[in-house]
């Protein structure tokens, strides 16, 4: 009896360690942890030429934040398009990190997310015209 005592007490102790309970944290920023790609995906799109900032909503999803990796490389193709026009994007999505260490403090899941994204084309999107 004490034998499988031992034996549970032991399994007890090792079975949360080798079951591997720790998640890697992602890494976040432009050119870190890719979550995943868009091509061609309709969103619209919000500029500020001044300050060289970029960022777009996907069109039917306004909880969810894409601020640019490169705006300065993509603004003459921004500036072609009107603020809060819908056109077409390729990108590569990945984490913004101050949202991932306000989500892994927080008990509650946000339905707010940002991420970043390091855009590669931008058209309009000739659907319907």
């Amino acid at each position: 009896m004490r034998m499988i005592l031992r034996i549970l007490t032991i399994a007890i102790i090792l079975i949360p360690v080798t079951i591997g309970s720790c998640k890697k944290q992602p890494k976040c920023g432009c050119d870190k942890d890719k979550i995943r790609s868009f091509a061609g995906i309709p969103v619209q799109i919000y500029y500020d030429e001044e300050n060289k900032s970029a960022k777009f909503y996907l069109v039917g999803d306004l909880y969810s934040t894409y601020h640019f990796c490169n705006p300065t490389e993509m603004m003459d193709k921004l500036t072609s398009f009107e603020n809060g026009e819908e056109i077409l994007v390729d990108c590569d999505i990945f984490w913004e990190c101050s949202y991932i260490y306000q989500a892994s403090n927080s008990y509650y899941a946000s339905m707010y997310k940002v991420y970043m994204v390091t855009v590669y084309d931008l058209r309009e999107d000739l659907y319907g015209k």
